[in-house]
């Protein structure tokens, strides 16, 4: 486990860049560097190949082996090494909010039209499904959409974290909602006033 102290000052609007790629086509046989950071907002996993993020998942509801259980299910012929030095640079341009930074996305037309759409919502702004629908041109498929935003493989860097229900409710998270929020408060999110106990 890596031992890096990170700060929880807020990040600045819109200093990350998120670049996609969708190479390589398949993960088969891929060696896919794995680590787990220790930062204020929680444990986080990250799994990742040739430059880019692959899988990003909090611990908190579930313990960090089981984070890490969820994520490589998607790359199941992939081989995972422990190396999170190739990592650590991603999770900290995370934290400070600026920076460059690569994710590796495959999945359906219909996800990555999601996700692509999601990299586009602002930091300290938040999008509802219906108007995420709306901007990936499927304003009837509510509900797969929201499946879509739940199967992002890297969360935080494509910040599904931002969208939120209808009506105003925060709505779930797949790591958790305590975590949903003190991402969102972090962000000055209005959605979001209350941040989790252990901030």
């Amino acid at each position: 486990m890596t031992r890096t102290s990170f700060s929880l000052a807020a990040p600045p609007p819109d200093g990350l860049r998120i670049s996609i790629t969708t190479q390589p086509d398949s993960a088969d046989g891929a060696a896919l560097c794995r680590g787990t950071f220790p930062t204020p907002l929680g444990t986080v996993v990250a799994l990742g190949a040739g430059g880019a993020l692959w899988g990003l998942g909090f611990a908190g509801d579930m313990a960090a082996e089981q984070v890490l259980a969820d994520l490589t299910a998607r790359w199941p012929r992939a081989r995972i090494v422990e190396a999170p030095e190739a990592l650590a640079p991603a999770v900290e341009a995370l934290l400070a909010g600026r920076g460059d930074l690569t994710v590796r996305l495959t999945g359906t037309a219909f996800q990555l039209a999601v996700w692509r759409a999601l990299v586009g919502v602002p930091t300290g702004q938040v999008i509802s499904y219906a108007m995420l629908a709306d901007r990936i041109g499927r304003p009837r498929a509510l509900r797969a959409v929201g499946t879509a935003v739940g199967q992002n493989p890297v969360s935080w860097a494509v910040p599904c974290h931002r969208v939120t229900r209808t009506d105003g409710s925060i709505g779930g998270y797949h790591w958790g909602t305590a975590v949903k929020r003190a991402l969102l408060t972090r962000e000055g999110a209005s959605i979001a006033p209350l941040a989790i106990a252990a901030l």
